[in-house]
């Protein structure tokens, strides 16, 4: 079998047509944004800094022992996100970032009432991200839904806090909100099932569900989520213990939420080698890819791809089928994901069942009937063109 040139997967991660529906609105500023916004707020500590010493202060790039470490780096920009202007700037530049990685569709997830102040209610917080993310989507060609996190602990988030939200969505599913999410905010136990409730109404709704559960170890937080039927899963890693429940995601279709670089930096791994995505994937569990926290992490989501395939020996075929999975599993309407499908082939009767890209390189070769590589086809001198065949 030969071997295909590191550039020609290089060019193939770039050029697939990826989606991503793990992304926190928060995690995802990036340090030039962060820097943007501390010069438009008075008293910031971060007011005037350099880039290099603002990527120091917000970028996590060294494992940490335990996810609250990682949470902690949020603190030094989170009072930069306390207003409208900043809120839409966050969704705009997501937008900007997702086009820069050939991402066409993307689900920020986000908790309006952490952003509110006394004079920006968490109506008004949701309706800024809509607009930023509009305008994104025009300028920039992504499309995007909103998932609303319900929080936990109520310790830290009430429970009126949360119903809030939880209205919040209902209000706006079909007008820009897709789904509902419950994610961490603080230490606690308080159980998953504690939010059936909302979790229910959502559904009710037309609201796609997902939720955090597996990161680390936590009580019954996988039997949980399975049991109220939610339809995706972020994080999972607990699943390498319990094969029982990855037979009960498989059968239920929930699609895991991997993310790679977050999991071995928040500790939830020791190694991207030691991830269990692979495991996943070869007991055909549905697994999509995405960055939680690309801003913090300093990472994107072709990082995120090109680690599957260098570290976890995944197939440029293979890669395909993340990415497939990924608009699967997306909770924006059908006719939507269809878009998604359509615009990842160019092929409108046979979504998925072959994908070409072309991409600028030196030097030609052929790989396996999964991958071709060459610069046949009408290809200009100079040129690779990768395309994938699916079964």
């Amino acid at each position: 079998m030969s071997v295909v040139r590191d550039e020609a997967v290089e060019a193939f991660l770039l050029a697939l047509p990826k989606v991503e529906n793990h992304l926190h609105l928060d995690g995802a500023l990036s340090p030039l944004t962060v820097q943007r916004l501390a010069e438009r707020v008075d008293g910031s500590p971060l007011k005037g800094l350099s880039l290099d010493e603002i990527k120091r202060r917000v970028v996590v790039s060294k494992p940490r022992e335990a996810l609250a470490e990682v949470l902690a780096a949020f603190d030094a920009f989170y009072p930069l996100l306390k207003s409208a202007p900043a809120v839409e700037l966050a969704a705009y530049e997501a937008a900007r970032e997702a086009q820069r990685q050939g991402i066409m569709y993307h689900e920020l997830r986000f908790a309006p009432v952490l952003q509110e102040t006394e004079n920006f209610s968490a109506r008004e917080v949701l309706k800024a991200v809509l607009r930023g993310a509009e305008h994104g989507r025009k300028d920039f060609g992504v499309d995007f839904g909103l998932i609303i996190c319900l929080l936990r602990p109520f310790s830290v988030i009430s429970r009126e806090k949360n119903e809030l939200m939880c209205a919040l969505a209902i209000d706006f599913a079909g007008r820009g909100v897709v789904g509902l999410d419950v994610a961490d905010v603080g230490a606690g136990d308080e159980a998953l099932s504690s939010y059936s409730k909302w979790l229910g109404a959502g559904r009710a709704a037309g609201l796609g569900l997902t939720a955090h559960a597996g990161e680390a170890p936590r009580g019954r937080e996988l039997e949980d989520a399975l049991e109220l039927g939610v339809n995706r899963i972020g994080h999972g890693v607990q699943f390498r213990n319990r094969p029982e429940l990855v037979a009960e995601a498989k059968r239920q279709g929930v699609t895991i939420e991997a993310n790679l670089t977050s999991n071995v930096l928040t500790g939830a791994v020791k190694s991207y080698k030691d991830h269990p995505v692979r495991a996943w994937f070869d007991a055909d569990v549905k697994v999509s890819l995405s960055t939680d926290d690309p801003g913090v992490f300093g990472i994107d989501l072709v990082h995120e791809y090109r680690l599957l395939w260098k570290e976890l020996a995944f197939a440029p075929r293979e890669l395909v089928k993340v990415a497939r999975a990924g608009v699967d599993s997306l909770s924006c309407r059908r006719r939507a994901r269809r878009r998604c499908s359509r615009s990842s082939t160019g092929a409108r009767r046979a979504p998925w069942r072959r994908s070409s890209y072309s991409a600028s390189s030196s030097g030609a070769g052929k790989a396996s009937s999964s991958l071709s590589v060459g610069s046949g086809g009408g290809a200009s001198p100079g040129t690779i063109k990768v395309a994938v065949l699916m079964p």
